[in-house]
């Protein structure tokens, strides 16, 4: 393009990537004004030698200087601010930064807040009545075989002994572990049913004593992110002062065994508590969060 290239102030917008209310604007603050303006149309056209001049303007803008800042550069005949100037706008950056660090806070606080109401709305503390269940207890290799170990060993074994199980059907399984172990780990399954009967050499009959009080929640999804849940249910029993008081409870609703989609999985979480571990006073029976 030769440098006398008249250019409309449409054709200068689209090229620039500027809309023309914001060359107007400009043009009003006396920051980029038309090369030329016809007398008679009034239709106003912009060098192409201008175009460096509004890129001036866009980047100094980027860099926090306020248009006014920008003219008074102009009008001082610099398109550069001074060392003293820069000095003065990256302060001015550091001390914006220090006050959306404390409105990130602020938020991040009032979502914890949020968020934590909402977790009080699907955690209850219930109680655990005293059952009678089917028991298997083995060591597994890794989580994963407990499906397969149920479906062809622990399941026909308990209908082969013509076991009538409750209704609601209740089934959980237990970690007989001090520490997380992703192989190797000592699980129990406990099926509750109606009477004690005969123990095979795989299922065990025994009578599992009340738990005065356990806090529970519902996961719903698959089983990587259970943890999630396990955080929610141990931040609630720290919060409200209580103690673990005996083995976790996984009762597992739909999984596995019956669901194919991983999303539609429901794993009740049973954490036996109580208030104190020196202290025989228990929590409530039953009490809803909701």
């Amino acid at each position: 393009m030769a440098k006398n290239m008249r250019l409309t102030i449409g054709e200068f917008s689209r090229f620039c990537c500027v809309t023309v209310k914001t060359l107007r604007h400009y043009e009003k603050l006396g920051l980029l004004v038309p090369n030329e303006v016809d007398e008679w149309t009034r239709y106003r056209y912009y060098d192409v030698s201008q175009m460096q001049q509004l890129n001036g303007i866009l980047r100094l803008k980027s860099l926090g200087f306020s248009l006014e800042e920008i003219r008074g550069l102009f009008e001082e005949g610099t398109h550069n601010p001074s060392v003293p100037q820069m000095h003065a706008k990256m302060q001015a950056v550091e001390e914006e930064i220090m006050r959306l660090r404390e409105k990130h806070r602020v938020l991040r606080k009032m979502v914890d807040n949020i968020e934590y109401i909402s977790m009080m709305e699907h955690i209850s503390i219930q109680r655990l009545p005293e059952i009678i269940v089917a028991s298997h207890r083995r060591v597994l290799k890794h989580r994963e075989d407990f499906v397969p170990l149920f479906n062809q060993v622990i399941n026909p074994e308990i209908q082969r002994l013509g076991c009538r199980r409750t209704l609601p059907i209740y089934g959980f399984t237990m970690e007989h572990e001090q520490e997380y172990k992703s192989q190797d780990i000592d699980t129990e399954y406990c099926l509750q049913v109606e009477q004690m009967y005969e123990d095979s050499e795989l299922i065990k009959f025994k009578r599992l004593h009340e738990v005065a009080t356990a806090v529970c929640l519902k996961h719903l999804g698959p089983y990587d992110t259970i943890h999630e849940s396990f955080a929610e249910v141990m931040r609630y029993i720290a919060d409200q002062g209580l103690k673990v008081a005996g083995l976790c409870r996984m009762q597992f609703e739909e999984g596995l065994h019956n669901q194919r989609d991983p999303k539609k999985f429901i794993t009740i979480i049973q954490v036996p508590v109580i208030k104190d571990a020196k202290d025989v006073n228990r929590l409530p029976s039953e009490t809803y969060y909701q």
